[in-house]
C-alpha cells in the first residue's frame, strides 16, 4: 500500500467518523425537535424555551464537527487530487480505497436520512407555530373589536356586538 493510499485510507476513515459523529448529534436534535412538537402542543412556553437552549449546544457541537468534516476533506483531497469545494460525498467515496469507500457512503446515507427527518420535524414545528400565532392573532383581533365599542352598564357590562355582555368587572 502507497503512502497515497494510506493517507486517503486514513482521511476516509476519519471522514467517516465525523459523518457518525453529525448522524448522532443529528439525531439528539430530532429528539429536541419531536419534545418541541410537543411542546408547542401542549402550550408549554418553558419546555419550549429550554428545548431552544438545548438545541443550541448541540448547534454548536455540529459546527466543530463541520471544521473536523473540512479537515478530512482537506487531507483526502491532498491524496486523491479530488476538488473538495466541488466534490459530492459520492464523488469523495469513488476515490477512495473500497473499505474507506464504503465506510464513508454508509456514514453518510445514515446522516442524510437522519438530517432528512430533522427537517421534516423543523417544518412541522413552523407550521404548528405559525398556527398558534395566527390563532393569537384571531382571538387578539376578536377581543379589540368585542371591547372597541362598549358602554359601560350600570352593572359594570357593557353592551357587545350580537346583544352579549361583556362583564368587564373581574
Amino acid at each position: 500500500m502507497t503512502s497515497t493510499h494510506l493517507e486517503a485510507a486514513e482521511g476516509g476513515q476519519t471522514l467517516a467518523a465525523v459523518l457518525e459523529a453529525q448522524r448522532d448529534i443529528t439525531r439528539q436534535l430530532l429528539g429536541v425537535a419531536r419534545r418541541q412538537q410537543q411542546a408547542i402542543i401542549e402550550g408549554d412556553v418553558e419546555g419550549l424555551t429550554a428545548s431552544v437552549d438545548e438545541s443550541q449546544i448541540f448547534l454548536e457541537h455540529l459546527q466543530a464537527l463541520e471544521t473536523e468534516r473540512m479537515t478530512a476533506l482537506v487531507a483526502i483531497a491532498m491524496a486523491t487530487g479530488v476538488d473538495a469545494d466541488r466534490a459530492t460525498l459520492s464523488d469523495i467515496a469513488a476515490a477512495l480505497p473500497a473499505e474507506s469507500a464504503e465506510a464513508v457512503r454508509r456514514s453518510g446515507q445514515a446522516l442524510r436520512a437522519e438530517a432528512t427527518a430533522l427537517q421534516e420535524a423543523e417544518a412541522v414545528n413552523q407550521h404548528l407555530l405559525e398556527g398558534s400565532r395566527a390563532l393569537v392573532d384571531r382571538w387578539v383581533n376578536y377581543l379589540r373589536t368585542v371591547l372597541a365599542g362598549g358602554v359601560y352598564t350600570p352593572a359594570g357590562g357593557t353592551a357587545a356586538h350580537g346583544g352579549r355582555t361583556l362583564d368587564r368587572s373581574a
